[in-house]
């Protein structure tokens, strides 16, 4: 369905009952990757799943791309949709979306899910990396940077058991304008550290990655978990950095139960 907030219009599908749990999606992703999960998790919890501003079926306006202000973009879209208090979920660049939004409006927070992301800003190294990609986007052309790019979302494991889950991913990613993904980088080299905001996040958390995640260790997880004074931790065997797709069934089992437990 459609959802206007801040003046611009939202994809975001919106099913189940219960306590309300909003998941964003990861770069240069959207909504679709937790399709797989929708059906588990809709039994234990009512889950909220908008394109980011840039992804999906979501506006794509020029600029807007900074972490807090796709956070603002959460806040007022769970405004929109009577969400007073709810448990927010973000993988990858939406688990900085989170954690932003960790920092402006605390207060709206049940519970924190962070999947295969990580809370302190670029290395040296990462943003040297973050540099060259958008050197690539804006020379050479988003197709071809996402061409580099895509593969790594996936584990090699998964690259050689599903295959089609490569061209999902990158037909998905195909649809982001070279703007939003230049745009996204920027936004994300620019991104603040959120570290200190993890001891004094006092309520239930469950950080989740993928066992064979090249981009976000799962060490990286065992540190943010250790930092999260009420965090559980869970590996998912044989995935990458996308275990939604890679691995759907002990993803979905992971999350719904830590709704069940919590909530």
């Amino acid at each position: 369905m459609r959802v206007a907030a801040r003046g611009f219009s939202f994809e975001v599908e919106d099913h189940g009952s219960g306590a309300p749990l909003l998941l964003l999606h990861g770069f240069p992703l959207s909504s679709a990757i937790w399709d797989p999960l929708r059906p588990a998790l809709t039994e234990v919890t009512r889950l909220v799943t908008p394109d980011l501003r840039g992804f999906g079926e979501s506006d794509k306006p020029a600029d807007g791309y900074g972490m807090t202000e796709l956070a603002e973009d959460v806040t007022a879209l769970a405004d929109a949709l009577g969400l007073e208090r709810f448990i927010l979920g973000g993988h990858s660049m939406g688990g900085y979306v989170a954690l932003r939004l960790v920092a402006v409006a605390r207060e709206r927070l049940a519970g924190l899910i962070l999947i295969d992301t990580r809370a302190d800003a670029d290395t040296a190294e990462a943003a040297s990396r973050r540099t060259a990609a958008l050197a690539t986007i804006e020379h050479d052309g988003g197709a071809r940077y996402l061409d580099g790019f895509v593969p790594n979302l996936l584990s090699p494991s998964t690259r050689d058991r599903a295959p089609r889950l490569l061209a999902e991913l990158r037909a998905i990613a195909a649809a982001v304008p070279d703007h939003v993904l230049a745009g996204c980088q920027r936004g994300m080299l620019g991104r603040p550290d959120s570290s200190e905001l993890l001891p004094r996040l006092d309520v239930p958390a469950l950080v989740l990655v993928g066992a064979e995640d090249a981009i976000t260790p799962p060490d990286v997880a065992r540190a943010t978990a250790a930092a999260l004074p009420q965090a559980t931790l869970a590996v998912i065997p044989g995935a990458g950095h996308t275990p939604s797709v890679e691995r759907p069934i002990p993803t979905a089992e992971a999350l719904a139960g830590f709704v069940r437990r919590h909530f």
